[in-house]
């Protein structure tokens, strides 16, 4: 439902939390304004003009972003959506402005602009004062989607890091920053298009999807990714599309293991699965990918995996960090398939199921193949390649960004 801006609806009194965690609003808390009324609170500013003109990208397959991985169920950052509003540059705006939306208007679809600056963050720790807490509705149909007003990057997260904390059917595209990113049970959650230090998803979760997110390349002994679930809460169907996670590189002597993703079944509830299509993964000090044994699935599909010494042709090692030799994968997750990958490094015991069309850079011994069905293409040669032999294969040169800036654009 598209509103007119002169009967801007606004958020009058509390937001009633029910213990499920479904948004109860009161009964008197929405009022039109007549043509008297005091003016939009900044949270309830719609949208003016005829807003963003670009067109829906197709879908193109690569290896990391080319600026077509991007939702099919939400409005298209570069189209007027049926609901546009813009909101100021604070979690609390964000927040009201989700909150006052009413159902049919998510299902016709909403973006909310947020004008350029630096939204506050109270850290990244699981127990971090949360930025956002039980914020949208898992009722809702579609999500809403959040992006910065002036363009990919005009809107940075504070760099101690952010939490976001049982919320749900929210989509946040376009935003940078310099700290980590952290989602404690959250469920139909979309993060894409943004450059982050680290990305931290724990508690529990369901229904969590990543587009084009570039994380890692730092001198860090934490690990890039970490998928936790505690407890016995679920943490299931995490999908990743066009995204590159990079390495977090510990100083020499450290004993800290350190991986890129690290999905770590702690807890007693469903784990899994987890789909990574079109990704590239550069292996930590330690490794590449991390498969804790309780996590039920991993599925790769056209991707780059690089561990060995492949890193590091990319993200130089400096004096003082330590020279890893990254595996490309690690754990014992006992059901891991591969369609059209590329693998370079070590896969230790991984329980592989089906490898099809998929290369590795050595020989394995027989009990690395696929028990299930197909074989690993073996060539050597993947693990000399250059930094520009593995560039090449990608739609962008690297992950600067300026570069991130003119192909995120709307």
């Amino acid at each position: 439902m598209t509103r007119e801006i002169d009967r801007r609806t606004l958020l009058k009194g509390s937001l009633v939390l029910a213990a499920s965690g479904t948004v109860v609003a009161c009964s008197d808390d929405r009022v039109v304004p007549g043509p008297s009324a005091t003016a939009p609170s900044p949270a309830a500013t719609e949208a003016a003009g005829g807003g963003p003109t670009s067109e829906r990208p197709t879908r193109v397959t690569s290896f990391g972003p080319n600026g077509t991985h991007y939702p099919d169920d939400v409005p298209w950052l570069g189209e007027r959506a049926a609901t546009e509003l813009v909101a100021e540059c604070s979690w609390q705006d964000i927040g009201r402005t989700i909150q006052g939306l009413l159902a049919e208007e998510v299902a016709a679809g909403v973006i909310i602009r947020v004008k350029p600056g630096t939204l506050a963050g109270g850290g990244a720790g699981s127990s971090a004062p949360a930025v956002l807490t039980n914020v949208g509705n898992p009722a809702w149909t579609r999500n809403v989607v959040v992006c910065p007003l002036d363009g990919f990057g005009s809107v940075a997260f504070a760099s101690t890091g952010i939490r976001i904390d049982q919320s749900a059917r929210v989509s946040l595209f376009g935003f940078v920053g310099s700290g980590a990113f952290t989602m404690t049970r959250c469920q139909n959650v979309q993060v894409g298009w943004g450059r982050f230090d680290a990305m931290s998803i724990t508690r529990g979760g369901r229904d969590i999807a990543l587009f084009e997110l570039v994380l890692g390349f730092r001198q860090n002994s934490d690990d890039t990714v970490g998928v936790r679930p505690i407890e016995t809460f679920p943490m299931v169907n995490l999908t990743r599309d066009g995204c590159v996670f990079g390495p977090s590189v510990k100083p020499d002597g450290d004993d800290s293991h350190c991986d890129t993703i690290q999905l770590e079944g702690t807890g007693t509830g469903v784990f899994g699965p987890v789909t990574t299509t079109d990704c590239v993964d550069y292996g930590s000090s330690n490794a590449a990918e991390l498969l804790d044994d309780k996590l039920t699935l991993a599925e790769y599909r056209h991707c780059l995996i690089l561990g060995g010494q492949l890193p590091w042709q990319v993200y130089p090692l400096r004096p003082g960090d330590y020279p890893g030799d990254p595996n490309a994968f690690s754990g014992d997750c006992q059901d891991v398939r591969l369609t059209d990958t590329v693998v370079a490094g070590a896969i230790g015991r991984m329980g592989f199921t089906q490898v099809q069309n998929s290369t590795l850079s050595y020989a394995p011994t027989d009990s690395q193949q696929p028990r299930e069905s197909g074989a690993w293409i073996v060539d050597p040669s993947v693990a000399e390649w250059t930094r520009e032999q593995i560039m090449g294969q990608q739609a962008i040169p690297d992950y600067e960004i300026s570069t991130l800036r003119a192909l995120w654009s709307w």
